[in-house]
């Protein structure tokens, strides 16, 4: 069986000593200037803002306003219909007011709050992407998100529908089935070599193994899936391992992408490392689709130096002791202690083995760091 082509050695172009490491987050939803101003402080270098409630890029961040989604929004479905405009959200809700409530009427007309972000560095890097859910043909908690695309689907009231939205035919969500808007959201990339689509907390979300592969096999660029998940934690589904290595088992190569999701705790627990030969949102993007980045938890300053597989020799080092554990489609394969690592794949044993991921345990700081695996 043929499957979508991903890159099966993702860090072979990657060069260690002069590349630069680019921290930021696929899933990150950020309301407020506080926390933004918190994750600048705690090292966000590649913002992708992935808000929902409208699934609606906060691109570019100097043009976010405070309220600008209840004035204007790009993009909506409407009676089952996809629409590519910009709407007047507020004038909408305006030509029906009487038929709402006293509450809603008061907050009416919305106006501009002013910008949403202060104090944007001229060295962060940005590229659009929301949280995109609502899809007519699976669970309701099938939720992807979308580094590098456009695409805008929901809208701000689809939780509550107090402003009457939604009982006038706004979808809540894409309000279309997956493949549809899968291939919406793709047509919309603005790097078209770079970013594409990922599959959030499966484990949260209980994806049954059979959508997750059909998810991935829909397109290359569906990614992968989130690994691990910040938010997770308060219903112990943060980590989505048995997942990823259940879809490496078959043969696909999957990326695996550690989030924060939302930060209520103030942490910024789940976050990504990106390995870019140029400072730029493209190579950012572009990374993405190679897998040429690794994901960890905590930010702690564990990091892996170098990570190499010739097709034979898998050879890694951390820039402190850390405990390594190599998994494989037989569980843990090898593991070692101190800061490097190296494993010979036995010549009969590759078709047992399946594939290399790596993983490393700094005990200490209670940091963890995922590598892209590697397909034998």
């Amino acid at each position: 069986m043929s499957f979508p082509e991903r890159n099966r050695n993702p860090y072979a172009g990657v060069d260690w000593d002069r590349c630069h490491r680019i921290s930021g987050c696929t899933h990150l939803h950020c309301t407020d200037d506080t926390e933004f101003q918190g994750l600048l402080a705690d090292g966000l270098e590649f913002a992708t803002i992935s808000n929902y409630h409208p699934s609606a890029p906060c691109y570019p961040l100097a043009a976010a306003r405070k309220n600008g989604f209840r004035l204007r929004q790009h993009g909506f479905t409407k009676d089952g219909v996809y629409r590519m405009e910009d709407a007047a959200i507020g004038a909408l809700i305006e030509s029906w007011k009487e038929t709402l409530s006293p509450e809603a009427r008061s907050a009416l007309p919305f106006t501009d709050e002013g910008p949403l972000f202060s104090n944007i560095p001229d060295s962060l890097l940005e590229a659009p992407n929301a949280e995109h859910h609502g899809f007519t043909d699976a669970t309701p908690q099938l939720h992807v998100t979308a580094p590098g695309s456009l695409f805008t689907s929901g809208h701000f009231d689809d939780r509550a529908d107090q402003f009457g939205l939604t009982a006038h035919g706004y979808a809540s969500g894409t309000g279309l089935p997956w493949r549809t808007a899968f291939s919406k959201i793709l047509d919309s990339l603005i790097t078209p070599d770079g970013g594409g689509i990922i599959i959030n907390h499966p484990a949260w979300s209980h994806l049954p193994p059979a959508l997750l592969l059909e998810l991935l096999d829909s397109d290359s660029r569906v990614l992968g899936l989130e690994v691990y998940n910040g938010t997770g934690r308060k219903t112990y589904a943060d980590i989505s391992d048995t997942h990823w290595d259940m879809v490496l088992s078959t043969g696909r190569q999957c990326f695996g992408f550690c989030s924060v999701d939302h930060l209520k705790n103030g942490k910024w627990n789940g976050r990504i490392v990106i390995l870019t030969a140029e400072r730029s949102a493209a190579a950012c993007l572009r990374a993405l689709r190679e897998g040429a980045f690794y994901g960890l938890i905590r930010g702690s300053g564990a990091r892996f130096e170098y990570i190499h597989f010739d097709g034979r020799t898998l050879r890694a080092r951390c820039n402190r002791p850390v405990f390594f554990q190599m998994l494989s489609k037989t569980g843990v394969a090898a593991t070692a202690s101190g800061e490097n690592f190296d494993f010979e794949v036995p010549d009969d044993q590759r078709e047992t083995l399946g594939f290399l991921r790596l993983t490393a345990h700094d005990f200490s700081s209670r940091e963890k760091l995922f590598a892209q695996p590697f397909m034998l």
